[in-house]
C-alpha cells in the first residue's frame, strides 16, 4: 500500500442477506486504510475504517430507500469482515464477524482473531445489554428477528447498535518463526480445524493461489454447506524447492 513495500493489507467480507455490504466494504475499507497517517496508531485506523465503512454504507442504503432505488421490503444486508495490516515486523488484524485468521508460528496454528458468534457467552452478554434478544433457535443462539448468528458484523441496520462493526484487534510482532498468515470465511472453518489448516499448507507446494485452493477444495470435498473465500499470505521467502515439491 501507498508504493511502501513494508505495508500490505489482506482483507476478506462475507456477505448475508445479500451481496451488497460485502460488496461495499470491498471498496471501503482499502479507500480508508490508504488515508492512513504514520503518526496515527494502526489499531485506531482499522478500528475507524470498520466504523466509517458501516456507517457509510447504512447511509447508502438509506439514501436508495429515500430514491426508490431498493423497493425490497425489509432488506437489510450486511457481512462479517476480517482485515490484516503488516506494517514491517509488526501484523494488526482487526475482525468483526465469524472469518478468522491463524498464523503458522513455529509450526503451530496462533490465533490471530475471536469469531463473534451468539453462542459465545461474552458476546451473548454483550449483545443483550444492548436490548437485543438473543434466543436458542434449532440448534444454535441468534440474534433478534432477523436470526443472525454473528454478533459483530458490517451493515444489517436492523440490528444496529447490538450488532455492531467495531472490530475486535490483535496484535504480533513477527518473526522467524512465523511463515504465514491463512485468513478466510467461515464456511472453511466449519470443517476444517486450525490445525487441519497448518497440516494441508505443510502438504502443499508452497505458492499462496495453490494453498488457498487447495484448502478451499478440501472444505468442500468434506461437506462445507457455506461459501468459501481463503488467502494465504507467506511472510518470509520460500526456497526454489518448496514452491516446486
Amino acid at each position: 500500500m501507498f508504493d511502501d513495500h513494508d505495508i500490505h493489507a489482506f482483507g476478506i467480507f462475507d456477505g448475508h442477506r445479500g451481496a451488497a455490504a460485502a460488496e461495499f466494504s470491498a471498496r471501503a475499507i482499502p479507500a480508508f486504510l490508504q488515508n492512513y497517517c504514520h503518526t496515527e496508531s494502526p489499531s485506531d485506523m482499522l478500528i475507524e475504517a470498520f466504523t466509517k465503512t458501516d456507517a457509510a454504507f447504512r447511509d447508502e442504503l438509506l439514501l436508495c430507500c429515500n430514491s426508490k432505488r431498493i423497493t425490497q421490503k425489509e432488506w437489510h444486508p450486511g457481512c462479517t469482515a476480517i482485515t490484516a495490516l503488516v506494517i514491517r515486523e509488526k501484523l494488526y488484524v482487526a475482525n468483526a464477524g465469524d472469518c478468522r485468521a491463524i498464523l503458522n508460528r513455529a509450526g503451530q496454528p496462533f490465533p490471530m482473531s475471536k469469531d463473534h458468534v451468539a453462542s459465545c457467552a461474552d458476546e451473548r452478554e454483550r449483545v443483550t445489554n444492548e436490548g437485543m434478544d438473543v434466543k436458542w433457535q434449532v440448534d444454535t443462539w441468534r440474534i433478534g428477528p432477523a436470526a443472525l448468528q454473528v454478533t459483530r458484523s458490517i451493515g444489517d441496520d436492523d440490528l444496529k447498535p447490538a450488532v455492531t462493526a467495531r472490530p475486535e484487534i490483535i496484535e504480533a510482532t513477527l518473526s522467524s518463526q512465523d511463515e504465514f498468515l491463512v485468513m478466510a470465511s467461515d464456511g472453511l472453518w466449519d470443517v476444517l480445524t486450525n490445525e487441519d489448516v497448518i497440516s494441508i499448507i505443510k502438504d502443499t507446494v508452497k505458492e499462496p493461489g495453490m494453498c488457498s485452493k487447495r484448502l478451499a477444495t478440501e472444505a468442500a470435498e468434506r461437506g462445507s454447506k457455506d461459501n468459501i473465500t481463503v488467502i494465504v499470505v507467506f511472510l518470509r521467502p520460500v526456497s526454489t524447492a518448496e514452491r516446486i515439491y
